[in-house]
Formats: structure tokens, C-alpha cells, sequence
């Protein structure tokens, strides 16, 4: 128990998909403008981050290693990917109409994300089991989701703080994503 919490740990802070690995950078910057919105769109991310992940992962290795198709997984990774978030799409589509209206072509986009496909990437990669690796995803989208929740609320703070002119806008932005990242890494002894 304790090995998938070290897990989970290291693949939500240590390794954090936006700050460590450099995969989604984008969405963190689109996507936190509001917290209401920001919050919806880590939700939806976290569940196609860790379904696309393990299905991903489960078609890699009992389908296309067997089969000495390897070559394919970025192909059948985005295919994939694409597949499930148009399908979670439409099931949120039918519950929550207004949201998915007012988020438009960014849950769409959800599929082809790069932390969506660098997370399926890494875990094709890596050596765990599979009920490590399905830990490592759910670690990874937790990591993914709390660093868009809550760099939506720094950048709400941040509005209203008093920076410096040079510094206003994207600059302490940039400078404060750098910063968390650097914080994340003081995580690394536990896990």
C-alpha cells in the first residue's frame, strides 16, 4: 500500500506532468482564467488523463507488444485518446449542457493534449506493473488537475496583488509557475 502511495505521490508532485515534465504547459496558462471553469476543466481532464492512460497502457502492452507493433503506440495513443475524450464528451454534453457549451473546443482538445499523451507515453515506457503504472496515472492526473485549480486561484490572487509594472501579466505568471515548479521538486524525498 505504501509503494502506490509513493506512487501516486511521485507522479502527482515530483513529477508533475505541467511543471516537471513540461507536458500541458499550455492549458495551465488557457485554461485558469476563471476558477469555476478552471475547476470543470481539471475534472474532465482527470478523467480522460486516467482512462486514457490505462487504456493506452492495456492496448500497448497486451496488444501491440505481442504483436511487435511498438512503432504504432503514438498513432494508437492518439487515436485512442481522441476516441474516449469525444465519448466522455458527449456523456457530459447530455448532463451538464451549459458547461460543456461555455468550455467549447477546450475539452475537445482535451484528446490531443500533450499531458493526456505524454502521460500514456511514460507509462508505456516504464518498467512498473500494471497496477503501478494504473497508480502512476492516477497520480499523474491528480497532479495535473491540482496544478490547473490551483494556479487558476494564484492567478485570481494575483489580479489583485501590487507587482511591479515590468512584472504585470504574463511575466509573474511565468515567474510564479517557475517557482512552484522549483517547490515541487522539495517533494522529491517522499516518494
Amino acid at each position: 500500500m505504501t509503494n502506490y502511495l509513493s506512487i501516486i505521490v511521485a507522479a502527482a508532485l515530483v513529477n508533475n506532468l505541467i511543471l516537471i515534465q513540461l507536458f500541458g504547459v499550455s492549458s495551465l496558462f488557457y485554461s485558469t482564467r476563471r476558477l469555476p471553469q478552471a475547476i470543470e476543466f481539471a475534472l474532465f481532464n482527470f478523467v480522460v488523463l486516467l482512462l486514457s492512460s490505462v487504456v493506452n497502457l492495456s492496448i500497448y502492452r497486451f496488444l501491440l507488444l505481442p504483436l511487435h507493433l511498438e512503432f504504432f503506440r503514438l498513432v494508437v495513443f492518439v487515436a485512442t485518446s481522441a476516441l474516449l475524450t469525444t465519448l466522455f464528451l458527449h456523456v457530459t454534453a447530455k448532463r451538464f449542457p451549459f458547461s460543456t457549451r461555455q468550455q467549447g473546443l477546450l475539452l475537445f482538445l482535451t484528446g490531443g493534449n500533450s499531458a493526456v499523451l505524454g502521460a500514456a507515453l511514460l507509462s508505456s515506457t516504464s518498467v512498473l506493473a500494471l497496477s503501478e503504472n494504473i497508480a502512476y496515472s492516477f497520480g499523474a492526473a491528480l497532479g495535473y488537475s491540482l496544478m490547473i485549480v490551483g494556479f487558476s486561484a494564484l492567478r485570481i490572487r494575483l489580479q489583485f496583488a501590487d507587482i511591479p509594472a515590468p512584472f504585470r501579466g504574463s511575466a509573474i505568471q511565468l515567474i510564479t509557475a517557475g517557482l512552484v515548479a522549483i517547490s515541487l521538486l522539495g517533494f522529491a524525498g517522499l516518494a
